[in-house]
C-alpha cells in the first residue's frame, strides 16, 4: 500500500513538473490533446476529406478512425519516452532516497497514459463517433493489458538507458518509422499483401486493433485479445527480469 502511495505521488509531481512555469499548468494535460483533436478534426474532415470505404474503417468515418488511432499512439509514445527516461532524469532523487526506480518508471508511464484517456475522451465527443456503452466496456480490459504491455516495454528500456544512454535516441528515432508502419493513417486492409505479415511481428499492431475493434465497433476479437494478453505478460515479465538483473549497478552509474 505505501508503494501505491508513493506511486500516486509521483503521478501528481510528475504531472506538476512536465507544465511547471506555464500560465496554465495543469490544464496543458487537457488542452494538448484538445487541440490536436481539433486541428486534426478539421483538416481531414473538411480540408483534405480524405475518404475510405466505410467497411475498412470499421464502420466509422475516416476522421473517427484517425482520431482512435492517433489517441492510441499519443499515449503510447509519451507513455514509452517518458518512462524509459525516468530513472536518468531522476537520478538526483534515487540518490537521495529509497524509493525504487521502478516507480519512477511507472509513475512517468502513468502520466503519458493519461494522454490515451484524455483523447480518446475527445474523440468520443464528435458528433459521427458511433460509440455507446457496449463500446467502452470492451475497452477497459483493451487498456489495462495495453498498460501492462507498454510498462514491461519501459522497464526493459528504461533499466538499458541507465548504461547506454544512446537507447532513449534511438527508440525516440525508431518510433517515427513505426507509426507510419501501423494502419492509423491508413486502414488496415489497405496495406499490400507482401507487408501485411510484417504487421503480424509487431506487437503494437495487435494493441492498436484491439482499441479499434473495442471503440469502433464494440466489441473485442478474441484471437486479437489473446495474442495481446500473451504478449502484454511477456514483455512484462522480460522487462522485470531485466530490470531486476541492471537495478544493482544502477546507483554506480547514475
Amino acid at each position: 500500500m505505501y508503494n501505491l502511495y508513493l506511486l500516486y505521488q509521483l503521478v501528481k509531481r510528475d504531472i506538476r513538473m512536465s507544465f511547471a512555469g506555464s500560465i496554465f499548468g495543469t490544464l496543458w494535460m487537457f488542452l494538448n490533446p484538445l487541440l490536436m483533436t481539433g486541428v486534426f478534426y478539421l483538416i481531414f474532415q473538411y480540408i483534405v476529406r480524405a475518404r475510405f470505404p466505410i467497411d475498412a474503417t470499421e464502420g466509422a468515418s475516416y476522421t473517427v478512425y484517425l482520431l482512435t488511432g492517433l489517441a492510441f499512439w499519443n499515449g503510447f509514445s509519451q507513455s514509452l519516452i517518458r518512462g524509459m527516461n525516468s530513472i536518468t532524469d531522476n537520478a538526483y532523487l534515487l540518490k537521495k532516497t529509497t524509493v525504487p526506480p521502478y516507480l519512477f518508471v511507472l509513475a512517468s508511464t502513468t502520466t503519458g497514459f493519461i494522454y490515451t484517456f484524455v483523447s480518446l475522451g475527445y474523440a468520443l465527443l464528435l458528433k459521427d463517433f458511433p460509440w455507446s456503452l457496449t463500446h467502452l466496456i470492451p475497452l477497459i480490459p483493451v487498456l489495462i493489458i495495453e498498460f501492462c504491455f507498454v510498462a514491461g516495454l519501459t522497464l526493459l528500456l528504461g533499466s538499458l538507458c541507465v548504461y547506454v544512454r544512446d537507447v532513449s535516441q534511438i527508440v525516440s528515432t525508431f518510433l517515427s518509422f513505426v507509426f507510419y508502419s501501423l494502419p492509423i493513417i491508413y486502414p488496415v486492409s489497405y496495406v499490400p499483401e507482401p507487408f501485411k505479415p510484417f504487421l503480424l511481428f509487431n506487437p503494437l499492431f495487435y494493441m492498436l486493433r484491439n482499441v479499434q475493434m473495442a471503440l469502433l465497433k464494440g466489441y473485442m476479437d478474441p484471437k486479437l485479445f489473446l495474442i495481446s494478453l500473451m504478449i502484454s505478460f511477456g514483455f512484462l515479465v522480460l522487462g522485470t527480469l531485466i530490470y531486476k538483473l541492471l537495478k544493482r549497478g544502477f546507483y554506480d552509474v547514475l
